[in-house]
């Protein structure tokens, strides 16, 4: 039993150690952060982590007009747009269907 009453001792030293250290290291990490908060705000600095232009800067640009996008949709519906007036015209122009209603033409 004496061997495992100096094990269970030297692990607490070691947890009470590895715990120690760490507070400590907190401690000076906390420490540091508060410095340059300190620091920071009695220079009256403001630090722009993004880096990023204004947005004036930005969006004053060139402007450009309208700008047409061709996806899938739009493609399919000039397409079946331009079936369809070809498919009227067709109608009208090589079939009887206007002498059928002369009131309408």
């Amino acid at each position: 039993m004496a061997k495992t009453e100096e094990k269970d001792l030297d692990l607490e030293e070691l947890v009470a150690s590895v715990t120690q250290s760490t507070d400590e290291e907190q401690t000076a990490e906390h420490e540091e952060v508060s410095d340059l908060k300190e620091e920071a705000e009695s220079e009256g600095q403001r630090i722009d982590i993004l880096n990023l232009p204004p947005r004036r800067t930005v969006h004053d640009g060139a402007r450009t007009g309208f700008r047409l996008r061709w996806n899938g949709i739009l493609v399919r519906f000039i397409i079946l747009t331009v079936i369809v007036l070809a498919g009227i015209s067709y109608i009208m122009l090589y079939t009887d269907v206007p002498s059928l209603f002369p009131d309408l033409f």
